[in-house]
């Protein structure tokens, strides 16, 4: 590699890096995001429900199952009987809840406790009107360690 040919690449590296960093400037992602609302002032009514309370209500089949991961991992395993809900593909999908009813107990989840998108999809769902929305934030890895039901 010639000297004309390293300064054009160390040339494109810094572009590259100051254009990143314009763009997470401008749209306020990465390093220059802003804080999130904590979960009290997004959905002060939402429970964060363990293990065995998502199990009781697994197995008397008296909430939905909804799990807010991407449809790659959802596909690769779930809960049994869980519809995929992927929240960043909420506004997309949200028509899978049309003849739910309001009131309906909803059980979220995503991968487990370092995965948020359960609180934050949990929090529109209250948005949109449902009033009963629980988080179950063990997640599918919690779910899958106990070896509870779940479907591919």
């Amino acid at each position: 590699m010639n000297r004309k040919s390293s300064r054009e690449a160390f040339f494109l590296i810094v572009l590259a890096g100051v254009m990143g960093f314009t763009y997470t400037l401008v749209t306020k992602q990465g390093f220059f995001s802003e804080k999130k609302p904590s979960l009290q002032t997004t959905a002060p009514n939402l429970e964060l429900i363990p293990l065995t309370k998502a199990r009781e209500f697994f197995e008397s089949r008296t909430a939905l199952f909804i799990d807010s991961r991407h449809e790659f991992d959802y596909m690769r395993g779930h809960i049994r009987h869980a519809i995929n809900l992927a929240l960043n593909e909420y506004t997309l999908h949200r028509t899978r809840l049309d003849g739910i009813q309001k009131d309906t107990v909803l059980i979220i989840y995503c991968d487990g406790t370092e995965c948020n998108s359960s609180i934050d999809l949990a929090a529109k769902l209250m948005e949109s009107g449902f009033s009963n929305v629980k988080v179950f934030f063990g997640g599918w890895q919690e779910w899958k360690s106990a070896d509870l039901p779940a479907e591919q």
